[in-house]
């Protein structure tokens, strides 16, 4: 009678029991640059204080530009008096006479322009580091695994050792030399472990990983370098696209508009007065009008902060144009060295593992010496790690320059830039 649900529960236990390692295969899946940063955008503590920086400069320049409220009086007058009491109804409604609230509300427009463009700027930059956490990274993560390889490699050449030295066919110094140098890569790959498990605690945190397990990073792969613009199209278009301009350039008019305003601020907010009154048992009406005299206060102080203010804004304005072209220039130089010397460090990896296992073989066979077997074995590690830091470099430098262009090379750049489109010719 029970079978049957005897039988489906066993089928659920053996169903769950197969789900759990493949939810371990998805969790463990190796972390790529372009998912990285999908991630960190979602759920990265950079992107979330970006946003939050945002929200802030977006209320502060609101708090400035509000229109005045207006306010309602009922007042009643001769209390405890034989007096009939006079009751007063009173609007009042400011008015803005000298136009300075007008001008407080354009500022604000390009206050928040300058807002928006330094969260976009804030983004990019977050962006860009978490790419480069990444990258160091994967070095990390690679840099092991090749001191993982070549250590490997020294201890069964120090256990071949180990046997010819029972047999009499090596000297006992050659074979604590080789001993020694399995040490040595021993010692180096315990600090490389250390090392990568650093930069996957940095990486976890960057991208608000909060999972107990730890960070599986996908193998580093040189990018695709396409081909970079010209300098005076490039400064064209940084000029033209990058967020940190356009926020300096929304500053300025920002700094123009509050000057206009403290300007016409000589003249304070008119006050309209309307309402009724109640006297000696008649409804009567009142208008009034309220304006402060400018004898005392004539608003300078204000004027000459906002003029300061303009002055500060047009130079800083100046400078990150300065800065933009100087990064413009410098990033195109160094992407355009990476490019050209990509055909010679793409094959590192491949001229360094053959150097080693020619090495390894001649050595058994006797037809090298065992310095000469180290010396090659360096030669492989060292050309392995450079083809690694190569392909950081490259990466950094085509992420870089996209990030100093305020636009991507291809549609297949992870940052999230606009596609880079060349100048047309009436521009």
């Amino acid at each position: 009678m029970h079978a049957p649900r005897t039988l489906f529960r066993l089928a659920l236990s053996a169903l769950a029991a197969l789900s759990l390692p493949l939810a371990s295969a998805v969790a463990q899946a190796p972390l790529d640059l372009k998912t990285a940063l999908a991630t960190a955008r979602t759920t990265g503590p950079l992107r979330r204080l970006t946003e939050a920086r945002r929200q802030v400069g977006l209320g502060q320049v609101g708090e400035s530009t509000q229109w005045q409220n207006p306010s309602l009086e009922w007042r009643r007058e001769n209390l405890g008096s034989p007096l009939d009491p006079d009751i007063f109804a009173t609007l009042y409604l400011p008015f803005d006479f000298s136009g300075r609230r007008l001008a407080l509300r354009q500022a604000g427009a390009a206050g928040r322009d300058r807002v928006r463009a330094d969260a976009t700027d804030g983004q990019r930059e977050a962006d860009l580091q978490v790419a480069r956490i990444w990258l160091r990274a994967a070095v990390a993560q690679g840099a092991l695994d090749i001191i993982a390889q070549q250590y490997e490699a020294l201890r069964e050449i120090a256990r071949v050792d180990a046997e010819r030295l029972k047999e009499g066919l090596v000297s006992e110094a050659v074979g604590l030399r080789t001993s020694l140098e399995a040490d040595r890569a021993r010692v180096a790959l315990v600090a490389a472990r250390n090392e990568a498990a650093a930069s996957r605690s940095e990486l976890a945190r960057a991208i608000g990983h909060s999972e107990g397990a730890p960070l599986a990073i996908a193998t580093l792969a040189p990018p695709t370098m396409p081909a970079a613009p010209d300098t005076a199209s490039a400064l064209v278009e940084a000029l033209a696209r990058r967020p940190d301009v356009q926020a300096r350039e929304a500053a300025l008019r920002e700094a123009q508009r509050r000057l206009a305003a403290e300007q016409r601020g000589v003249l304070s907010e008119v006050q309209l007065q309307g309402g009724t009154k109640e006297t000696g048992g008649f409804m009567t009406g009142q208008i009034g009008l309220a304006m402060p005299m400018p004898l005392f206060n004539r608003n300078s102080g204000a004027r000459q902060r906002a003029a300061g203010q303009l002055t500060e804004a047009r130079v800083l304005r100046d400078d990150v144009r300065f800065v933009v072209r100087n990064q413009v220039v410098n990033a195109l130089a160094h992407y355009r060295e990476v490019q050209a010397a990509a055909a010679d460090a793409a094959t590192f990896e491949t001229r360094g593992r053959e150097v080693a296992r020619i090495a390894r073989l001649s050595y058994r066979e006797g037809h090298v010496t065992l310095t000469e077997l180290l010396d090659a074995e360096r030669a492989a590690a060292d050309a392995l790690q450079q083809q690694l830091r190569w392909a950081a470099d490259a990466w950094l430098s085509r992420l870089e320059l996209e990030r100093t262009l305020g636009a991507r090379l291809d549609p297949d750049s992870p940052l999230e830039l606009p596609a880079f489109a060349p100048p047309s010719s009436g521009r």
